[in-house]
């Protein structure tokens, strides 16, 4: 997904404040970070009570940095898992939020128009992707795909979706069921009790679900898969619609190839499928450009779904996004009291309009081409670093243990983790997982982002000095195998 146009600087050009590089000084975490978590880890439920993955306190960030309790500063790659894409807030997005709580205060705007949320709607219908031109209100990814399957079953009236796995649809008791994240626990209690929804497995090009071994795969294979479904299991005509996310983002930053985006196009035009995009982690210049779909020939979604860098920086917001077809004639009550509250609302118009401006989306094309060329080499370098993927500002590192396997290092990467965050870098790490993954503000400056790649690159080095053990199955006892 890589462009070779030449990176300008970004919409507001970096301050000292901007290009300050982190530094820890103690050890993680700190004396001050203990002492909040001694008196805070009692109110909190178990899960939120573990710091392994993150050992410090925030307390404030500046820049592109995260602050902890101890004074130790950190490069952020997480962004609020990408609901901070220009870093903090940027001024003229938390103007228009102070402006429209002027203006309006707390409204819900799914049952009193305001002038807020409609110019807000006014501006995705002008610049949504092919034949799309409708907004339904939402408030939350995991809400608007909730809506969104509500929307396919009612505009074909059929009753099966179709999704794939390792996707990331949220947190809901119901579309738990379309949920993977290479993970079982993250489905646990949930999935096995829920029908209607038929999973296949994600194009990856780097691990086959069929076939053992290093790649590259042909990632159109799933879909052969999804044929055999068709005439074992599932009549083609009872699937409402296909929902897919146009980059597997939690499950590791797989990108499809043109061939498999035209050839699932063709079989929802042949059986009459919606093809619904979940663009809640890659839209609003996340990969390169405003939504990933752009990044492909002839994608011509019925739907698409906004969250996370939607807001801008600012308050939660979502959206469902759809064509005539879809949602003109909908009868749907899919509201909530804080879809588009007027404040969410402005800041998000604003987010758009600071991208528009010019300079985001070529600095996201730049970042990517820097974690490509540091990335790349590393990988030459250490045997278990299996892959390097980026997509525009969505980027990961696969390990394994060996490369003539590619069997998952999930130890590995826990350790290149904990070696990143004593250097300053915090990545999203998960455990269990074997990959290690950065979304850095899209005005992350250059030698900012170029400096955490070489810290990773140090960390990565350091780990495979004395890699740790790797246990034989993975979290959730599955056999790695050779695969």
């Amino acid at each position: 997904m890589s462009t070779r146009n030449s990176p300008s600087a970004p919409a507001d050009h970096p301050t000292s404040r901007d290009t300050e590089l982190p530094a820890v000084r103690t050890a993680l975490p700190g004396p001050k970070s203990q002492a909040i978590f001694a008196r805070t880890d009692p109110c909190l439920t178990h899960g939120m009570a573990s710091h392994e993955l993150v050992p410090f306190v925030e307390v404030r960030k500046r820049g592109y940095l995260i602050e902890d309790a101890d004074g130790n500063t950190f490069a952020d790659h997480i962004g609020g898992w990408g609901s901070s894409p220009f870093g903090p807030t940027p001024p003229s997005v938390k103007a228009a939020m102070d402006a429209a709580w002027a203006e309006h205060g707390m409204e819900i705007s799914v049952f009193v128009p305001n002038t807020a949320a409609l110019a807000l709607a006014e501006k995705l219908a002008a610049i949504a992707p092919g034949r799309i031109g409708r907004t339904q209100y939402s408030v939350t990814g995991t809400l608007a795909v909730e809506g969104a399957v509500k929307h396919m079953r009612e505009a074909t009236g059929r009753p099966l979706i179709i999704t794939f796995g390792g996707q990331y649809h949220g947190e809901s008791t119901y579309f738990a069921a379309g949920v993977s994240s290479d993970l079982s626990n993250v489905t646990a209690g949930s999935t096995q009790y829920v029908a209607g929804v038929v999973m296949v497995p994600y194009p990856n090009r780097f691990r086959s679900p069929f076939r053992r071994g290093p790649g590259p795969f042909d990632d159109c294979e799933v879909l052969d898969y999804l044929d055999y479904l068709l005439v074992q299991q599932v009549h083609p005509e009872q699937v409402a619609g296909v929902l897919i996310e146009p980059v597997l983002g939690e499950g590791g930053i797989h990108v499809p190839s043109q061939a498999f985006w035209d050839r699932l196009g063709a079989l929802c035009r042949k059986w009459g499928w919606i093809l619904c995009v979940d663009e809640v982690q890659t839209c609003m210049g996340r990969c390169g450009s405003m939504f990933a779909v752009d990044n492909w020939r002839g994608i011509d979604p019925d739907m698409l779904l906004l969250g996370k860098s939607f807001c801008g920086g600012g308050q939660p917001i979502a959206a469902i996004l759809g064509t005539d077809a879809v949602m003109e004639n909908s009868r749907l009550l899919i509201g909530s009291t804080y879809g588009w509250v007027p404040a969410a609302a402005a800041g998000a118009l604003a987010g758009i309009e600071l991208i528009e401006a010019g300079g985001v989306l070529e600095n996201v094309r730049a970042l990517e081409r820097i974690f490509h060329e540091q990335m790349g080499a590393l990988r030459l370098e250490v045997e278990q670093v299996g892959d390097e993927r980026a997509a525009g500002a969505l980027m990961a590192l696969e390990f394994v243990q060996e490369r003539r396997t590619n069997r998952p290092a999930q130890a590995f990467q826990r350790a290149v983790h904990q070696a990143c965050l004593r250097r300053g870098v915090l990545g999203i790490s998960q455990v269990g997982k074997w990959h290690y993954r950065l979304q850095p503000a899209l005005t992350m400056p250059a030698a900012v982002f170029a400096d955490s790649c070489a810290r990773i690159a140090e960390a990565v080095r350091e780990v495979a000095r004395n890699p740790p053990a790797e246990s034989a199955t993975t979290v959730e006892g599955v056999v790695e195998a050779d695969h």
